[in-house]
């Protein structure tokens, strides 16, 4: 199938126009963010039916982004495994989807993997086997190969035939209201922008620490949030975790003493002083609570009998354990049943949540 090229917001505003409006948009897109904190969007895949594919580059619209938000605003966005899409969308155009229909998702509910690719999906739904020799290129490179923009192309061609096929199974099993909340909900999240006071819950290896290590630890991943969004670099690039733990914990009060933490040179000869002033606002600060530490053997029982019982429910309905419960709602609701997640509210409650719950003792 061939393509239509926009590099032009005056021609993408033309060709939007002729669009139904009350119709989904197939969408895919391709971004970069391995050096940066925000996604850079780098290409927008529409299916457009009858009208053809077309392939948008916004590098040429960062001034008039207007074309590309009219295109989109108002519209269900339908997509496979698309949070990260989305996080770009909004960088570029300000908005969120109105609505999405991911078709990850769906084929989750229809007994696939949870996190089945598109490729994956393409083959197992159509028997058609796509390429994916393109998938880790640079997106943002100026001009893209005729093997990229292939590789682009097809990421929407097959879209409406999975949401058809996907749609149908889904009505068979009379899961479409599990699928609509489970979009709904990713639609939700993917549009939060994290809280910069509980970023320290990131840190890999925050629930080993408390006390007025926490506290420090708090501050520096708070500066550290911050620092990274308007830098626009990933957090890491400012300082590892291993260090923010070092840091924490050691709580060093001369420069000097921050080379023995893992701190690259660059990060003390710029951050340096300011890493030693925010430990000392850390000792002054109370600290959070600690996070939950390892379950207790009398909870990894349970954990382990209420596992069990999932894997039962999810082969009765042949699905994926993992698509029922997560690990961490498990933990929850073994801990804490009187502090549901969120998910565990909704479709989940009547198929596994009560279940889980007539077990607790």
């Amino acid at each position: 199938m061939t393509y239509h090229w926009i590099d032009q917001p005056a021609r993408l505003a033309e060709m939007a126009s002729t669009l139904a409006t009350d119709r989904p948009l197939f969408l895919d897109t391709e971004f970069m963010r391995e050096r940066t904190f925000w996604p850079r969007l780098a290409l927008v895949q529409v299916n457009a039916g009858e009208q053809g594919i077309w392939l948008i580059d916004p590098t040429t619209m960062t001034d008039d982004p207007a074309p590309l938000t009219q295109l989109l605003s108002g519209r269900t966005l339908v997509m496979h495994a698309c949070s990260e899409d989305i996080e770009a969308l909004r960088m570029h155009t300000g908005e969120a989807p109105a609505a999405i229909r991911d078709t990850q998702i769906a084929a989750a509910l229809t007994g696939h993997d949870l996190q089945c690719s598109y490729q994956r999906l393409v083959r197992d739904l159509t028997g058609t086997e796509l390429p994916k020799d393109a998938t880790r290129t640079d997106w943002l490179r100026r001009p893209l190969s005729e093997q990229q923009l292939a590789y682009a192309r097809d990421d929407v061609v097959w879209l409406p035939e999975l949401l058809s096929l996907l749609e149908a199974r889904l009505a068979e099993l009379a899961r479409t209201g599990w699928w609509h909340e489970e979009c709904d909900r990713q639609l939700a999240q993917a549009t939060v922008v994290g809280d910069p006071e509980d970023a320290w819950r990131q840190v890999k290896g925050a629930g080993n620490l408390s006390g007025v290590a926490l506290a420090r630890l708090v501050v520096l991943a708070r500066w550290r949030d911050i620092q990274a969004r308007e830098r626009d670099m990933p957090r890491g690039f400012l300082v590892r975790d291993p260090a923010m733990l070092a840091l924490a914990q050691e709580a060093p009060t001369r420069r000097e003493q921050l080379a023995a933490l893992d701190l690259h040179p660059s990060t003390i000869r710029r951050d340096g002083e300011t890493l030693l002033a925010l430990l000392r606002e850390g000792e002054q600060q109370t600290p959070p609570p600690a996070l939950p530490g390892p379950p207790t053997p009398e909870e990894r029982a349970l954990i382990k009998a209420l596992r069990s019982r999932v894997a039962e429910i999810a082969e009765a309905l042949q699905l994926s354990p993992e698509v029922l419960m997560r690990r961490r709602w498990l933990e929850a609701l073994a801990r804490h049943p009187e502090q549901l997640p969120e998910p565990l509210l909704g479709w989940r409650h009547e198929v596994v949540t009560r279940p889980l719950l007539e077990m607790l003792p």
